[in-house]
């Protein structure tokens, strides 16, 4: 990407990260509704992540967790990726992180996992589930 391709992505991703902090997605707001849970009433591993980056936004890190437990990987993963694109847009030779081969295909079954243990009532593991 450009510099100016970076900045839009940038001023995109404040802009992003502003309304969501503001508004608060458990009480409507512009935002969509999960395929998933409404076609079939069940949590894919995204769900309860607005509400969760909105906790997360506003300093409630338990609560933001409790929301969708992959925000612990997926909000690093995601600084990383914006600080290597926002880097090399201004011309500095960052390298991304290379990741293991393993692990790819890891992320993709702790998603399968997390997405099923999270669908099943099992008494202790009930609050993986995206519920408010």
């Amino acid at each position: 990407l450009g510099r100016a391709q970076a900045a839009v992505l940038t001023v995109g991703a404040v802009a992003g990260c502003a309304v969501l902090a503001a508004l608060d997605p458990s009480e409507g707001g512009p935002y969509p509704s999960c395929p998933t849970q409404v076609l079939l009433g069940l949590d894919c591993p995204a769900c309860g992540t607005l509400r969760g980056g909105h906790a997360l936004l506003r300093g409630r890190l338990g609560q933001s967790l409790d929301h969708n437990l992959l925000l612990v990987v997926a909000v690093p993963v995601a600084v990383v990726a914006w600080v290597v694109l926002a880097a090399r847009a201004l011309g500095r030779p960052v390298a991304a992180p290379r990741l293991p081969r393993w692990a790819v295909p890891a992320a993709i079954a702790v998603a399968a996992v997390f997405t099923v243990v999270r669908n099943l009532d099992l008494g202790p593991l009930a609050w993986l589930d995206s519920a408010a």
